[in-house]
C-alpha cells in the first residue's frame, strides 16, 4: 500500500481496483446495475496499447489483435466509455458518450485532467481513430446491428465525432491526479443522464466537487483494501478450519 501514501503516485493496480470496486459496489444505492450496464470500463494499460497499434504500419491487422480488450462487447451500444489516460507520471480522463437514436449530433468525446497537462488533442486524436477503426470492423460484419445510433450520423461517424475539453476541479499538488479520475468516474457515473446530450455539459465544470473530496479518497481505499484483505484472510481460515 506504500502508493496510497500521503503524497504517493497511485499505481495502475490501485487504479483498477477501484474502477472494479465502483463497478460491482462502490456506488450509490440509486445507481441501478442497468444504468452501469450502460458503460464499458477500459482498464488502466488499455490507452498504451491503442496508441502501439495506431502506431504499427499495419493499423488494420494490429487493432485487428487489439479487439480482444472488448471482446463480445458492442462499443457503440454503450452509453459511456470510460479510457483511463496515464502518460508522463500523470493520470487524466476520457469519457466517450455515445449518443441515442433520437438525437442529430455524433460521439462526444470528453476529457477530463485536473492538472491540464496531457494533450488533448494527441489523445483525442487517438480515441477518435479507436473509434473510427471499429466502426470500420462492424460495417464489414454482415450481420445486422442494432445500435442506439441514428442512421445518418452511423453512416457518417468519422466526420461526426465531436470533442470537448471539460473545465473541472483542479487539484492542488502534483500527486492527486489518480484520485481526481477516480473521483471523476464515480461522480460522473451518479449524476451523468443516461445518454449525454451537449446541454448537458454544463453540469460538469471547475467547481463540480471540492478537491478535498478527491484528498480524501485516499485513505477511503487504504481503509477498503484492509478489509477486503482481513474478510479474505477470514474466509480462508474458515476454509481451513471445515478441511
Amino acid at each position: 500500500m506504500d502508493c496510497l501514501a500521503p503524497e504517493a503516485y497511485l499505481t495502475s493496480t490501485i487504479m483498477n481496483f477501484y474502477v472494479r470496486y465502483l463497478q460491482v459496489e462502490g456506488l450509490t444505492p440509486k445507481t441501478t446495475d442497468k444504468e452501469t450496464d450502460n458503460y464499458h470500463f477500459f482498464n488502466t494499460y488499455f490507452y498504451q496499447k491503442l496508441k502501439k497499434a495506431l502506431g504499427e504500419k499495419n493499423i488494420q491487422d494490429s487493432f485487428a489483435k487489439l479487439t480482444r480488450w472488448w471482446k463480445r462487447v458492442n462499443i457503440f451500444e454503450k452509453a459511456y466509455i470510460l479510457v483511463p489516460i496515464n502518460e508522463c507520471q500523470h493520470w487524466s480522463l476520457v469519457i466517450i458518450c455515445i449518443p441515442d437514436v433520437e438525437d442529430r449530433s455524433g460521439p462526444i468525446l470528453l476529457h477530463l485532467d485536473s492538472l491540464r497537462l496531457h494533450p488533448s488533442q494527441s489523445i483525442f486524436h487517438n480515441i477518435k481513430s479507436f473509434l473510427i477503426e471499429e466502426w470500420k470492423l462492424l460495417k464489414e460484419t454482415e450481420a445486422p446491428l442494432d445500435l442506439p445510433i441514428a442512421d445518418t450520423i452511423w453512416e457518417t461517424l468519422p466526420s461526426r465525432i465531436n470533442e470537448k475539453i471539460v473545465q473541472v476541479p483542479q487539484q492542488e499538488n502534483d500527486h492527486d491526479c489518480g484520485l481526481f479520475v477516480l473521483i471523476f468516474m464515480k461522480r460522473f457515473i451518479e449524476e451523468a443522464p443516461e445518454r449525454l446530450k451537449k446541454k448537458d455539459l454544463s453540469r460538469f465544470r471547475r467547481n463540480w466537487f471540492n478537491p478535498n473530496e478527491a484528498s480524501g479518497l485516499r485513505q477511503k481505499i487504504r481503509n477498503l483494501l484492509k478489509e477486503k484483505f482481513k474478510n479474505a484472510s477470514e474466509e480462508k481460515l474458515d476454509l481451513d478450519l471445515r478441511l
